[in-house]
Order: C-alpha cells, then sequence, then structure tokens
C-alpha cells in the first residue's frame, strides 16, 4: 500500500512537472512570436493581414484534428451568436490593437501592458457582476496604475498611441475571460471553440480589411514563412500547450507561469530587434508584472 502511495505521489510530481514545463513553453512561444509579427511589417504585411491569416491558417488543422478524434462541430445554436460577439470583442479587435501597438513602442513594452488584463478582469466583474474587489485586488490595481505611469515619459504621440493601445488590448481580452467564463462558452471542447472563434475572426477582420483597404497579399517569402510559423505556433502549438499545462497544474499556477511571455518578449525585443528599454520602463514593467503575481497567487492560495 505505501508502495502504491509513493508510485502515485511520484507519478502527481512527475505529471506537475511536466505541465509546469507545458506552460513555461507556451509562454515563452507567445512571447517570442510578437518578434516575428514585427518582422513581417517591414517585408509588406500589417496588423490586419496578420490577423486574419493568423486565425484562417490554423482552420485546416484543427478541422484535421477534429476529425481524426470524430468530434462534431454541432454547438447549441444560442452560442453561435455569443462566440461572435467575443470573438469580435475578445480576439478580433485584442489581437489587431495588440499587433498595431508594436509599431509605436516596443514589442516587450507592449506585451508587459497587454498584461494588465488580470486587472481590468477584476474591474469588469465588480461593474457587470457584482464581485467583490478585495484589499489584495485594490493593491494590485494601484500597483499596475503606478507601472503603466511610468511609460508615459513624453515620448510623443505615437509613443502614447502604442501604449493606449497595449492598454486597449488588455481591456478587451479582459472581456473574452469575463465572457468565457461566464457566458457558458467554456464547456465546449476547446478546439470546437477555437474552430469557430479562428472562423469568426477571420470572417470580422477580412471585412474590415476590406473596409479599409489594408488586405493585402504582397509579402515576401520569407514573411510568408514567419506568419505561417506565428499563425500555427500561436493557435495549436502555444494554445494547446497551455490547455494541457492548466490540466497538470491548476488555472492559477499556469496564470503566475504566463508571465514567462512578456518577460520573453522584452528579452527577444532588446536582443533581437535591439529596442531600448530605460530604467523607467523596466521598474514599469516589473510593477505590472508583480501587480499580475498578486492577483493570481491569491487565487491560487484559495484553490
Amino acid at each position: 500500500m505505501q508502495l502504491e502511495e509513493f508510485e502515485k505521489g511520484w507519478i502527481a510530481v512527475g505529471n506537475r512537472v511536466k505541465g509546469i514545463a507545458l506552460v513555461i513553453l507556451s509562454a515563452v512561444i507567445f512571447g517570442v512570436t510578437p518578434t516575428m509579427v514585427k518582422y513581417t511589417y517591414s517585408h509588406g504585411s500589417n496588423p490586419v493581414v496578420m490577423t486574419m491569416f493568423r486565425s484562417l491558417l490554423p482552420i485546416p488543422i484543427i478541422l484535421a484534428v477534429l476529425a481524426a478524434q470524430k468530434i462534431s462541430l454541432k454547438i447549441p445554436i444560442r452560442l453561435f451568436g455569443k462566440i461572435g460577439v467575443i470573438a469580435l470583442v475578445g480576439s478580433t479587435a485584442t489581437t489587431i490593437m495588440l499587433n498595431m501597438s508594436y509599431h509605436y513602442i516596443p514589442v516587450g513594452m507592449a506585451t508587459t501592458l497587454h498584461f494588465v488584463y488580470p486587472t481590468f478582469v477584476s474591474l469588469l466583474c465588480f461593474f457587470f457582476y457584482r464581485e467583490r474587489i478585495d484589499r489584495a485586488k485594490i493593491l494590485a490595481l494601484v500597483i499596475s496604475s503606478s507601472g503603466i505611469l511610468c511609460f508615459f515619459q513624453g515620448n510623443g504621440s505615437g509613443s502614447i498611441a502604442g501604449i493606449l493601445l497595449a492598454l486597449g488590448s488588455g481591456l478587451t481580452y479582459a472581456f473574452y475571460m469575463v465572457s468565457v467564463d461566464k457566458w457558458g462558452v467554456k464547456n465546449l471542447h476547446p478546439m470546437v471553440f477555437s474552430f469557430y472563434t479562428c472562423l469568426f475572426v477571420s470572417i470580422d477582420t477580412f471585412i474590415y480589411g476590406a473596409l479599409t483597404h489594408q488586405i493585402t497579399f504582397g509579402l515576401s517569402g520569407l514573411s510568408w514563412i514567419y506568419t505561417f510559423i506565428v499563425a500555427v505556433s500561436v493557435s495549436v502549438g502555444a494554445n494547446a500547450f497551455l490547455q494541457m499545462g492548466i490540466r497538470d497544474t491548476g488555472a492559477s499556477t499556469a496564470a503566475i507561469l504566463s508571465m514567462f511571455e512578456p518577460i520573453t518578449s522584452v528579452i527577444c525585443g532588446v536582443l533581437i530587434l535591439h529596442e531600448s528599454l530605460s530604467g523607467l520602463k523596466l521598474l514599469g514593467c516589473v510593477l505590472i508584472l508583480f501587480a499580475v503575481y498578486l492577483l493570481t497567487r491569491k487565487r491560487a492560495v484559495v484553490e
């Protein structure tokens, strides 16, 4: 009996270590891809095109996986409209704004500012679902706000535009997180939800790009390769790794480990894109990540 308990304990530890590794790998992939996204902009692409292909290219792969596992695409009719809104606001707007922010500010700074979304989640839940904001959440809000102020150094309207776009992407992503949790969508099979989300985002971005004349196929060969890598690695690879990691570690632990994403983006931006990062902006990154840690760590303790 003791031997069986010992073996079960080691299996549990092994699964947790594997889960931690998968979440970190997912975060690193998410953190590296903004560097490739920014590269494509100088070779004919733009935020709308990148957002469209990031959702369109993985669809055949998702369909192949669903077919291989014999998973039906049927979902309740009432969820179509909800997924459509989630895809438009939570996915399309989020990705376009975040991708646009790379035009104005370093990718590491943009990703870090985007990571204020846990604070926005708390605020949305407070205003719309009357969930209590305790002292830990208030402290995290104050710290993250202080971190955001570190980025406003009067560097011109372009920098301010990038900051606002990155923050806006955090707000719309918070809407995504809250709506998936509160609207009954989380009970769908993850791959089925991914398929419909990718489909809606592809349609949304194509219509928006056509109306604003931003749809283009004049990308260089290397830019097409980077676009495909970003699309598959994020929509299939990183998302799958994150889902498997959450299964073995829990959502709150995964949220903490996901902070490797902005850290990776900062490192890639400095080393690969030669982006500058002042001491004050670095302090802002640290404050925002610490605020995220406070929020996610508190949930982990509760669980």
